[in-house]
């Protein structure tokens, strides 16, 4: 059944999302929220929007509403913080009916209950389009006022990687070779086929946690200023070089990828087809690993730090002047950008 209106959308909404939070000292219902903040706080955005982030072919609601909050969480995660609360910015197309938007709420909400998260409100209008747009924020750790940030490293650093990576590449290439299928059930087949590479495209894993993690380890070492982390969005090959700031700095690094650090999936892929699996993966984005730069004197109290994290670090490599090698060749490291050519 359409919803009848307006009203209806934010009755759904409702179901979902209460409208009183710790994090809110004024909910949903007025002209503007009134958030009550511990102390500074991170903030990102980011637009989800279709046929460009996701497609309705092969993406459900669930998963559309899932993986337009993990995006931003991902960022919060990767400045040390804590996230609390998000809002959202919605533009419907007329298609969509209440069980439609039931699944894509419950997508959003199953990650905010995991972090239990605010909703503050947000925007709702019509387009020609499904777009979701998402403005997340968190807490920073005290002692750490301007997070865990980009362009801190140094020659020698080691290269730290948290998650997996080449994975979301992969379910993307099989599930975009899908759309020339005439049978609908094309999607749900290389679903069962690659399980984990479509997982992680369609609902990847924040490493909030993580991100967290380090926020606190950084505070107690004293290393908010040489402890660098970002989310890998666009793809290894493109975000390391922010991450060490390379085109101002001079900075490349010296990077390993073992076949065998690799996923089973994204091994048989690249075996099939006559790829190097090690480049495959450094080109994948939205992945959401989380990349870091640490002082070799560090590494030890670190590694010992993320014991306690679900995901075992993986030591890739280290900073150098210069280019960038992976596994002893010259690499050009280029990734994702929605307006390159």
């Amino acid at each position: 059944m359409k919803p009848a209106g307006e009203d209806d959308i934010l009755s759904i909404v409702d179901r979902h999302f209460p409208r009183v939070h710790p994090s809110l000292l004024l909910g949903r219902g007025d002209d503007c929220a009134v958030l009550r903040p511990s102390g500074p706080l991170a903030v990102s955005t980011d637009i989800f929007v279709e046929d460009s982030h996701f497609r309705r072919r092969y993406f459900t609601p669930c998963d559309i509403g899932f993986k337009a909050l993990a995006v931003n969480l991902s960022d919060i995660g990767a400045a040390g913080a804590r996230p609390t609360g998000f809002s959202i910015g919605l533009t419907l197309t007329g298609r969509e009916d209440a069980a439609w938007l039931d699944a894509f709420c419950e997508g959003m909400a199953a990650l905010s209950r995991r972090f239990d998260l605010c909703v503050s409100g947000g925007d709702l209008s019509r387009s020609a389009l499904l777009n979701v747009c998402i403005t997340a924020w968190g807490e920073l750790p005290a002692g750490l006022p301007q997070g865990l940030r980009r362009g801190v490293a140094k020659e020698g650093d080691l290269v730290i990687l948290l998650g997996d990576i080449g994975l979301a590449r992969l379910g993307l290439a099989v599930l975009e070779q899908t759309l020339s299928d005439p049978d609908a059930s094309a999607a749900a087949r290389v679903k069962a086929l690659w399980p984990e590479a479509c997982s992680r495209h369609l609902r990847p894993q924040p490493l909030v946690r993580e991100g967290a993690l380090l926020g606190r380890f950084a505070v107690e070492h004293d290393a908010g200023e040489r402890l660098g982390l970002m989310d890998v969005s666009d793809g290894l090959a493109r975000d390391l070089p922010r991450l060490l700031a390379s085109p101002g700095s001079g900075l490349g690094a010296e990077l390993f990828l073992p076949e065998q650090s690799l996923h089973s999936e994204v091994r048989t892929y690249a075996e099939s087809r006559g790829l190097d699996a090690a480049a495959f993966a450094l080109e994948g984005g939205e992945d959401y690993a989380l990349a870091c730069t640490c002082p070799q004197a560090l590494w030890p109290d670190l590694r010992t730090c993320l014991q306690n994290a679900s995901i075992r670090p993986l030591v890739l490599g280290q900073v150098r002047k210069g280019p960038f090698f992976l596994n002893g060749k010259l690499v050009v490291m280029k990734g994702f950008d929605h307006f390159g050519a």
